[in-house]
């Protein structure tokens, strides 16, 4: 597939946008967190859905059409996967997080709070407390934690992959990171030949790379380990799976057991529903599916339900997400089409551009280990002015009005790792969780975060860094320029400019300017000019800027806030 075909089909790939340093043409760098559309790709979308119907049926023409057309997606993702001959693909409403709690619902440890709480209740108010004069609760809490099941979790995991475990009836490990910065292999051994777990269900669920820093887990080598030590052998693909291949039963003998991942994150994929795919022993179909209800069933009366035998129906209930799985698989079949080696050749050459330009540059700090060869193109970063950080969130809203970037701001719901990351200690870990929980949230620590994306060109990425680079020596003079919100951590230009159309007038009635519309085609933008003009007028502002720059930096009015901060203001709102 030419990519060159492919940047002219992106949605949105030329759209100009308003900025207080003029319009903007935009360039998009978020694609750790969601992919862009195919104009093709809606299209055919548009196509199939004059067949759209409910499944579950097949007596007439769209239910025909459309019940196929979700098992050939359902296929195509096996066949990608190469996972036909002993797995199932299971649809997950919220991504990759939807997918792990299914998951967790299959293997039977996800409890859910409410009935976790009404549990508790239930005992705590039952005469058996009274009769063994014992708390029955926390025994069995006890019980559980101490001989039931284990979850093995890496150390750069997605919060998903991190909470769904502690929110079930699991004890939940974690695998240390080695002195290089990568999944620590011995001590994953170690932990899983540890006697005390010895006759537990043991599970492993490891990110196969982190959305943090892009660091890439040897896959099929952590699996072999776990599989030796009986333990079951899952993997969150969320940040990989657009950029690397996932083969559930490679021809080495290595196989994975479970994966999860969100194809709305692939190229063409905004608005797939999350995608499970597990190894066939992992389901029991003697006992209730994970959602009960309608499709799910042979047959109903006052006296019982029988379930339908297959899994892959059986965890239909209610009517399915078709167009969100049938846009999965277009997705994961379009990433295949494009060629992984094409897809890894192009990012490892843009990671290297970029940790190549910064190596030896003081102000910027690349987090994680550095060697390409090692990571997907997921980059996040902090810039450093004498002494303190720029805020992240600062530098997001400098990329933005000054250049049209689109990055991403925040800890990348990576909290643990983060901690590592930026060497925060337990203590002060719970110093900004309590600042946190009063919402001063401007304190929070965080990064800047982009992808250097495979559609991207040569001349996207040299402008990517060029940005960077410039921000990283003048960023601090647009202080000056703009204001933080010292509650919520925002920072907006002192100049304020009305929202986009698009929010204010948000509402059925603008979709009627749509009727009888045909599909919008952007008119190509020679980029090269629109790079360079954005980078000499920051360049003739940055000048301005040094003129008048005060460095008159501002404080916390609370001594104890004022004591953490790690970050310099100038103009602030919701003072604190």
């Amino acid at each position: 597939m030419n990519l060159d075909v492919l940047r002219k089909e992106i949605v949105g790939l030329d759209k100009f946008f308003k900025t207080p340093y003029g319009e903007r043409v935009m360039t998009y760098a978020d694609y750790t967190a969601s992919g862009r559309a195919l104009k093709f790709v809606e299209k055919y979308l548009v196509e199939i859905q004059k067949f759209y119907a409910n499944t579950h049926t097949e007596d007439d023409i769209t239910g025909e059409v459309m019940t196929n057309l979700l098992h050939k997606a359902e296929k195509i993702v096996k066949n990608e996967l190469n996972a036909s001959k002993n797995c199932y693909v299971i649809e997950a409403g919220a991504g990759a997080t939807g997918a792990v709690l299914r998951l967790s619902e299959i293997l039977g440890l996800y409890f859910a709070p409410a009935t976790r709480e009404r549990f508790k209740n239930l005992i705590d108010n039952s005469d058996l407390n009274k009769e063994f004069n014992k708390n029955l609760y926390e025994e069995l809490k006890r019980e559980l934690h101490d001989n039931g099941p284990v979850v093995f979790i890496g150390p750069y995991e997605h919060h998903s992959n991190i909470l769904m475990w502690r929110e079930s009836i699991a004890e939940v490990v974690e695998i240390k990171l080695n002195s290089e910065g990568y999944l620590d292999l011995e001590d994953l051994e170690n932990k899983l030949k540890d006697e005390k777990y010895s006759e537990r269900v043991k599970i492993g669920s490891f990110s196969a790379a982190s959305n943090v820093t892009g660091i890439k887990t040897d896959v099929y080598k952590v699996a072999d380990i776990l599989h030796e030590n009986n333990a079951i052998a899952c993997f969150d693909y969320a940040a990989s799976a657009p950029y690397v291949e996932i083969d559930m039963n490679p021809e080495n003998g290595s196989y994975l057991d479970a994966v999860f991942f969100s194809p709305h994150k692939f190229l063409g994929g905004p608005g797939a529903c999350g995608v499970l795919v597990i190894n066939s022993k992992l389901y029991d179909n003697s006992i209730a599916p994970t959602t009960a209800g309608g499709g799910t069933v042979d047959y109903v009366s006052e006296l019982g339900q029988d379930y339908y035998k297959d899994p892959e129906e059986r965890e239909k209930a209610g009517t399915p997400g078709i167009m969100q799985a049938i846009k999965a698989a277009l997705a994961i079949e379009l990433k295949n089409k494009i060629g992984l080696e094409k897809i890894e050749e192009l990012e490892y050459e843009y990671t290297k551009k970029f940790m190549d330009r910064f190596e030896n540059n003081e102000n910027v700090v690349v987090l994680g280990p550095k060697d390409p060869d090692k990571r997907v193109s997921i980059i996040s970063f902090m810039i450093e002015h004498k002494g303190k950080d720029l805020h992240p969130r600062f530098i997001t809203k400098l990329l933005n009005d000054l250049f049209g970037i689109q990055s991403r701001a925040g800890c990348a719901c990576a909290g643990p790792y983060g901690h590592r990351l930026l060497g925060i200690d337990s203590a002060k870990s719970e110093i900004f969780r309590g600042i946190i929980q009063k919402d001063v949230h401007s304190l929070k620590p965080g990064w800047t975060r982009i992808n250097l994306h495979y559609t991207m060109t040569e001349e996207d990425v040299d402008f990517i860094l060029d940005a960077i680079e410039f921000i990283a020596e003048y960023g601090y003079l647009f202080l000056e320029e703009y204001q933080i919100d010292l509650k919520s951590g925002s920072w907006n230009h002192i100049n304020s400019i009305d929202q986009i159309n698009l929010i204010n007038n948000f509402g059925i009635e603008s979709s009627f300017d749509y009727i009888n519309k045909a599909f919008e085609y952007e008119k190509i933008v020679d980029r090269e000019i629109e790079y360079k003009k954005y980078l000499n007028e920051a360049k003739e502002k940055a000048e301005k800027l040094k003129i008048i720059y005060s460095g008159d930096f501002k404080k916390y009015k609370d001594e104890y806030y004022e004591s953490f901060r790690w970050f310099d203001f100038i103009n602030a709102v919701n003072h604190i």
